[in-house]
């Protein structure tokens, strides 16, 4: 079977919905629950101008439950596909550049997770390869996808 045909298929888009889906509400439940940590984490990218960060570090996980739920229930999936591949790219452009200044901290990514099984994750190199993979995932459901109000797959 070719390529296309398999990630065109609507099984293999509601399969891929439900993962990035969940993974956005798992990541912004977290943020939600303590923007001043989410904030802190925001500040030590050391990119946005400190008057951006408050905001950011309260829109962004209100913007990643919301796609993530919107995914699940397949309400515009095409174009909450796209606006979460933009935060995964800049994700993605944000810990290359602080790898590449040599700033290592926490990630501020799966915070739920990381308290619920013990860890603290750091940017590196496999978190660039993780969103790289979620926005892989997220690809067919912008090209295959539906965009519509309630569409059963």
């Amino acid at each position: 079977m070719k390529v296309h045909v398999f990630l065109s298929r609507p099984l293999t888009i509601t399969v891929l919905r439900f993962i990035v889906g969940l993974l956005f509400i798992l990541a912004g439940y977290s943020k939600v629950i303590n923007p001043g940590h989410f904030s802190a984490v925001i500040a030590e990218y050391r990119i946005l101008p400190e008057t951006l960060v408050p905001v950011t570090a309260v829109v962004l996980p209100w913007l990643e439950l919301l796609c993530g739920t919107m995914l699940l229930l397949n309400v515009f999936a095409r174009s909450n596909a796209l606006i979460l591949m933009v935060v995964l790219a800049i994700f993605i452009a944000g810990i290359s550049n602080n790898i590449l200044r040599g700033i290592i901290h926490d990630c501020g990514c799966f915070e739920f997770l990381g308290s619920l099984l013990g860890f603290q994750e750091e940017i590196s190199l496999s978190t660039i390869f993780r969103d790289l993979v979620i926005l892989f995932m997220a690809f067919p459901i912008l090209l295959y996808g539906s965009n519509v109000f309630f569409r059963k797959q």
